[in-house]
């Protein structure tokens, strides 16, 4: 199995979580997942991803454990390519709305403002 998540998460109030934006999922073969329930409730979203065909069409995987279907938080918006397609995904991925996404796209989901250098300032 080839998973490009596997988060550790195992209470809903925990503060960690995945979020990928603006990036392109490529590469050889076939039968990859987005990611898999490592722990009880890992909470990963894919925005505006570019995906291959190496995306297997479910999507995500919940390690053989039905009981996390109720508890891991999938989520993917706007993204593109043919691995991308909602056909065929597991039914507790979440296609998210603009609404539910912003969170999830914010500098300060990833507490940013810590360790990202601001924009460059071509007027200095």
């Amino acid at each position: 199995m080839t998973v490009i998540t596997a988060q550790a998460r195992d209470l809903a109030s925990e503060d960690t979580r995945y979020s990928f934006v603006h990036c392109n999922i490529t590469g050889t073969g076939n039968g990859t997942y987005l990611g898999r329930a490592w722990r009880t409730n890992p909470r990963v979203v894919f925005a505006y991803t570019s995906m291959s065909e190496v995306i297997t069409p479910a999507g995500w995987n919940n390690k053989n454990r039905p009981e996390r279907d109720s508890t891991v938080f999938y989520g993917e918006y706007k993204c593109s390519g043919p691995g991308s397609s909602m056909d065929g995904r597991v039914k507790y991925t979440k296609q998210l709305t603009g609404e539910q996404i912003k969170p999830f796209l914010s500098l300060g989901y990833i507490q940013g403002s810590k360790w990202l250098l601001p924009p460059p300032n071509p007027e200095v």
